[in-house]
């Protein structure tokens, strides 16, 4: 399985704790984090138009694309694992900036919402992996969650 993480990132933040899950969900699946970066992103007027110029180029025609937005869809643990991990061979999931994804991108995948809380885009990445590495385990009976 390849799974992919897209992030719109200046700074890349929790880096070795991110690491430490993409090494740990090393024997159920390659996860790439990857992070893009524009600095036309300081001065623009919309920056989500920039999000989308940047990430689709990674939107996946052979797989699943995953678009985290806050008005996604809330799964608990075993629901992220049967809806999104379960019987796929390659899954990308796409964080957006401050300003979010427009309306046309959020079209390109299923929505999908971390928590009503708002996170900042690194501590969004980390729980994510978190919880891609968590479905893995379910996934291969590794006792990790329990």
């Amino acid at each position: 399985m390849q799974i992919f993480v897209y992030t719109i990132e200046k700074k890349e933040g929790f880096k070795g704790e991110v690491e430490r899950y993409k090494t740990l969900a090393r024997p159920f699946a390659k996860l790439s984090t990857i992070s893009v970066y524009d600095r036309r992103l300081g001065r623009a007027s919309d920056p989500r138009k920039i999000y989308r110029e940047l990430l689709s180029r990674y939107l996946l025609t052979d797989g699943l694309n995953v678009i985290l937005t806050p008005d996604g869809k809330l799964l608990d643990t075993p629901q992220f694992t049967d809806q999104l991990l379960k019987d796929r061979s390659k899954i990308a999931f796409f964080i957006g900036g401050s300003y979010g994804f427009e309306e046309e991108f959020k079209k390109e995948g299923f929505n999908l919402s971390l928590t009503p809380l708002t996170l900042s885009h690194q501590l969004a990445k980390l729980v994510l992996v978190e919880q891609i590495y968590r479905g893995l385990t379910i996934l291969h009976n590794h006792p990790y969650h329990k």
